[in-house]
């Protein structure tokens, strides 16, 4: 059964998660670098009274070098909140169950997919599992 997913592209690739874990799209302030953090992590900004970690999916995908993001997305999970960088939003629609998870370990582990996203093959994110493994 088709569930509603916001699809958005990050550093040239094409993501989903469920609408109802997208809290906003943000338009980034200078990001606070973290001491002695990871490299996924871009830095942290305040947000309505929150501290939210700004996580670079391309690193986490490829382990290249992210450029300081302008424009993200707020992710809300029972297990915490994070934004991820998104240049473009191609919007809220309705998309078919996922297939398999794209890996057994590591990043690739936490996508599913692809699914059709429009003329997009887009990569569903399970922010559960993205949140547990970013904690490690």
């Amino acid at each position: 059964m088709p569930e509603s997913h916001l699809v958005f592209e990050s550093s040239g690739e094409w993501y989903a998660v469920p609408a109802v874990r997208a809290s906003e799209i943000v338009t980034f302030p200078e990001l606070t670098r973290v001491p002695a953090s990871k490299p996924h992590v871009l830095g942290v900004f305040a947000h309505r009274g929150e501290v939210i970690p700004v996580v670079a999916l391309s690193t986490l995908r490829t382990g290249a070098e992210a450029p300081a993001p302008r424009r993200g997305v707020v992710l809300r999970a029972d297990r915490g909140v994070c934004a991820v960088p998104a240049e473009r939003v191609q919007g809220v629609m309705d998309l078919d169950e996922p297939g398999p998870r794209l890996g057994a370990v590591g990043f690739l582990a936490v996508l599913r997919g692809p699914v059709q996203a429009r003329e997009h093959k887009a990569a569903v994110i399970d922010l559960e599992a993205m949140l547990a493994f970013l904690s490690r």
